[in-house]
C-alpha cells in the first residue's frame, strides 16, 4: 500500500509541475504585465534563493564546513551581481564549493 501512495504523489507533484510550467503560456498578456506580476517577477528569485541559502547553511549538516559555505555564498552573490545570470553564479559557485570542500578533506 506504501508504494501506491508513493507513486501517487509523484504523479500529482508531476502533473501541478507541469500545470505550473504551462500556466504562463496559457494566461493573457494583460495578467503577465499586471504590475503585481511584475513585481513577482522581479523578487521571486531573491525570496528563493535566500530560502535555499538559509536552509543550506543553517538546517543541514553539509559535507563542507559553515566558512567554505558562506565563501561560495559570497561568491555566488557577487557574481549574480555582476552579471545577473543565475545559472552562471549557482555554477561558479557550486565549483566553488566542490573545490574547497575537496581541499578540505584532504587536509
Amino acid at each position: 500500500m506504501g508504494t501506491i501512495d508513493n507513486w501517487l504523489a509523484v504523479g500529482i507533484m508531476s502533473a501541478l509541475t507541469v500545470f505550473l510550467r504551462a500556466l504562463p503560456l496559457v494566461m493573457h498578456r494583460s495578467v503577465l504585465r499586471s504590475p503585481w506580476m511584475t513585481t513577482i517577477n522581479f523578487e521571486l528569485p531573491m525570496c528563493v534563493m535566500v530560502i535555499l541559502v538559509m536552509h543550506s547553511v543553517i538546517g543541514s549538516r553539509a559535507a563542507a564546513p559553515i566558512s567554505a559555505q558562506v565563501v561560495a555564498l559570497v561568491a555566488v552573490a557577487l557574481t549574480y551581481i555582476r552579471w545577473r545570470n543565475s545559472l552562471v553564479s549557482v555554477g561558479i559557485g557550486l565549483a566553488l564549493l566542490a573545490v574547497i570542500s575537496r581541499y578540505f578533506s584532504q587536509g
